[in-house]
């Protein structure tokens, strides 16, 4: 691409050293900050995710509400989200490139839990009843557990796009971030600034789903198929 564009893009051997000119500590702390807006969106996402799972198991209702927020939820685009959020909290708040990353994350880990309820194990149920286990610990204590591999792998996916968003919510207002360099260093022609802090998130996210969410999501897995003693 750079010998067909090379006013556009830049070589890779000067986008790495525009990205070394950039410092350590400038780098370390504008990565925090998307990772730490991430997680935090993430976190949510999954904490609802299970409440809704819960309540989707309390009545027919509760099901078909569930479900027809999770259709909405997958039907708004991100854009629509970003606008309306930097709008309600202003362009430099830190709480929209949080919250986009949580409606981002939510509808998938949503409907993980929903399609494991929908074919939960009916022996298990029948188990916690014979035990006299009360809705709750039906839920907490059985079905949930039963939903690990499903989730781990929808949190993987969760994850990675809540971080691809976030950084577009921080290119749109945010006064920090990945996505705040990217979007600095097009609004001053740079492209090796464009590309360099481009190609630093790709690595992060690399580096999140190789060393840290593969290794989870297997060793879920590996729990999960382990044989009762």
């Amino acid at each position: 691409m750079h010998l067909l564009y090379p006013r556009a893009v830049p070589d890779v051997a000067s986008t790495l050293v525009f990205l070394a000119h950039e410092g350590a500590w400038r780098i370390l702390y504008e990565s925090s900050v998307t990772l730490a807006r991430t997680l935090t969106g993430f976190a949510a996402a999954l904490a609802a995710a299970v409440l809704l799972g819960f309540l989707y198991t309390l009545s027919p209702l509760a099901r078909e509400t569930i479900r027809a927020m999770n259709t909405i939820l997958q039907s708004i685009s991100v854009l629509i989200w970003i606008v309306v959020l930097v709008m309600l909290f202003g362009v430099l708040s830190p709480i929209p490139p949080v919250l986009v990353a949580t409606v981002v994350a939510l509808p998938i880990l949503l409907s993980a839990i929903v399609s494991g309820l929908d074919n939960a194990n009916p022996r298990l149920i029948e188990l916690a009843r014979m035990l006299g286990a009360p809705r709750t610990r039906l839920y907490w204590d059985f079905l949930l557990p039963s939903l690990l591999p499903q989730l781990a792998g929808a949190g993987r996916a969760a994850l990675g796009a809540a971080l691809r968003i976030s950084v577009v919510a921080e290119a749109f207002g945010s006064g920090s971030g990945i996505g705040y360099m990217i979007n600095y260093y097009y609004e001053y022609s740079m492209p090796r600034g464009v590309f360099a802090w481009g190609l630093l998130l790709v690595t992060l996210m690399i580096l999140l789903d190789k060393v840290v969410l593969e290794k989870l999501e297997a060793r879920i897995r590996r729990w999960a198929t382990l044989p009762p003693r």
